[in-house]
C-alpha cells in the first residue's frame, strides 16, 4: 500500500542566531515602543506593534542586521518554492514586534495584503505557546465537519493526525523563525510560561521588475500611476 500526500503547504522552519548583546539592545527597543503605547491595557490578547503604530519596525537600523539575516531565508523559501527570484522585486512591506505576556494569545488571521509573511523568535521562554496553522479547505474531508473536534471526542474519530486534521502547531525554540503563504490562517497558543514572549513578524510582498508577458503577478510599483 502507498500514501501520496497532494497539494502540501509549505512552510519553513529555520534558525537566526543573535549575540546576547544584540538580542539586549532590540529587547529594550521593543520593550520602549509598548509602553509608549498610551492604549496598553491589561488583556488575554498580545500587543502587536503593528497596530499600534509600530508596523515598521526593519526601518529602525538597530534591526538593520536581523532584516538582512531574515532576508536570507526569504529567499531560500521561494527557491524551495522553484521561483526564480532574478525576476522579481522583493519588499518587507511591514515588519513589527508581538509582545505576548503570561495567558495572552493572538486568534486566527490572515495577512490579506502580501504574499509571504514571517515570525522570528527573539525572547522564547519553554512552555511559552507556539504557532497554529489552519486549513480552510481539507482535501480528505469526506463528509462535512467530519473531522471536528466534536467527532473526536464522540470517537467517531479514532485520533488526529496529519490526515484528518485541520490545524498543526510548531512550538519553536528561541532564535526560531518560521516562514509560510500569507492567506494561511494562523494563531498563536496561549503563553503558559509566566514569562514574556517577544516575537518580530512581517509581511512581504513581491512584484515582477519587468510585468511584460505576465497577468496576475503584481506589476513593479515604480510604473504605477498614482491617482
Amino acid at each position: 500500500m502507498k500514501i501520496f500526500n497532494l497539494f502540501p503547504l509549505t512552510v519553513l522552519q529555520s534558525k537566526i542566531y543573535l549575540e546576547d548583546e544584540e538580542r539586549k539592545i532590540l529587547i529594550n527597543e521593543i520593550n520602549k515602543m509598548k509602553h509608549q503605547d498610551d492604549k496598553e491595557k491589561t488583556s488575554s490578547y498580545a500587543w502587536t506593534g503593528d497596530t499600534n503604530g509600530h508596523e515598521f519596525l526593519f526601518s529602525n537600523n538597530l534591526f538593520k542586521n536581523l532584516s538582512n539575516k531574515i532576508s536570507s531565508v526569504i529567499i531560500e523559501y521561494l527557491k524551495t518554492l522553484e521561483i526564480n527570484t532574478e525576476y522579481l522585486d522583493i519588499y518587507y512591506q511591514r515588519s513589527w514586534a508581538t509582545y505576548t505576556e503570561n495567558e495572552q494569545s493572538i486568534n486566527f488571521h490572515t495577512h490579506s495584503q502580501s504574499n509571504i509573511s514571517f515570525a522570528y523568535y527573539l525572547l522564547k521562554p519553554n512552555n511559552s505557546g507556539g504557532i497554529i496553522f489552519k486549513s480552510n479547505e481539507l482535501q480528505n474531508e469526506i463528509a462535512k465537519n467530519i473531522f471536528t473536534n466534536s467527532k473526536l471526542e464522540k470517537s467517531l474519530i479514532n485520533k488526529a493526525n496529519p490526515y484528518n486534521s485541520d490545524r498543526s502547531i510548531f512550538d519553536l525554540e528561541q532564535d526560531s523563525i518560521i516562514i509560510f503563504p500569507s492567506k494561511t490562517p494562523h494563531a498563536t497558543a496561549p503563553n503558559l510560561s509566566g514569562s514574556p514572549r517577544i516575537s518580530i513578524s512581517g509581511d512581504v510582498s513581491i512584484m515582477l521588475k519587468d510585468s511584460k508577458g505576465f497577468e496576475h503577478l503584481m506589476p513593479n510599483f515604480k510604473n504605477w500611476t498614482k491617482i
